[in-house]
């Protein structure tokens, strides 16, 4: 969890579970909702990357510590980008520390902001926090609407159909790991035959979606 140099990698980042299956002599990890993403030590390193370089000294994130556990290490992490990067912000979670920042899962978020051709508007809004994680993370019900449900997969938060809950598609998407969608700084896209940037929608959550809200002015007109 955390925030890594201008986003790089942070779409791989995310809850990881234990295989079962030692790696080079050490533990290792699937990404929830993304069997193509796992985490692996080989050589000097940790490393999140492709399924298929599974045990290699190769990756997307990369953790420079021989240690047994990559929660225990105090090591600085790395991402990729054309070279590796230091990503300061970058922590690995685990125990009572990944349980208490899953609990700090806002129960009332909000999509706010215009997008292109106002693409989507109609599924945006206030969703509340259902009580029931999907793929390792909090999931949200649109306020008023059953049908419209956000939820992270794979890579990617989405808004989309409660038949689709915990599949890797939807409306409105944000490919980003984080645990709480509020706290990422990646900008979200909407669906329109294809992802389209979407930069002034924004997710609010606590005091900022409170202060959203105390903005309704106290008479309008049609």
């Amino acid at each position: 969890v955390g925030q890594t140099p201008q986003n790089e990698q942070a779409s791989v980042l995310g809850v990881f579970l234990e295989r079962g299956e030692l790696i080079n002599g050490y533990p290792s990890y699937t990404k929830a909702g993304d069997d193509d993403a796992m985490l692996w030590h080989a050589g000097q390193s940790w490393f999140v990357g492709s399924a298929a370089n599974l045990g290699q000294d190769r990756g997307w994130v990369s953790l420079r510590d021989g240690c047994v556990r990559p929660e225990s290490s105090t090591v600085t992490w790395k991402v990729w980008d054309a070279a590796w990067v230091v990503a300061p912000e970058l922590r690995c979670l685990a125990g009572d520390a990944l349980a208490a920042e899953i609990a700090k899962a806002a129960p009332q978020i909000a999509l706010v902001g215009p997008t292109p051709q106002n693409k989507q508007a109609s599924v945006l809004g206030v969703f509340l926090e259902r009580g029931e994680l999907i793929n390792g993370y909090p999931s949200y019900t649109k306020a008023g609407d059953d049908d419209a449900m956000l939820w992270h997969a794979g890579q990617s938060w989405f808004v989309g159909s409660a038949a689709n809950l915990g599949q890797d598609r939807g409306w409105v998407s944000l490919r980003d790991g984080c645990v709480r969608p509020e706290s990422s700084t990646v900008t979200w896209k909407v669906w329109d035959a294809a992802w389209v940037v979407a930069p002034e929608l924004r997710c609010l959550a606590g005091d900022a979606l409170a202060a959203e809200i105390a903005k309704a002015a106290p008479q309008i007109a049609l």
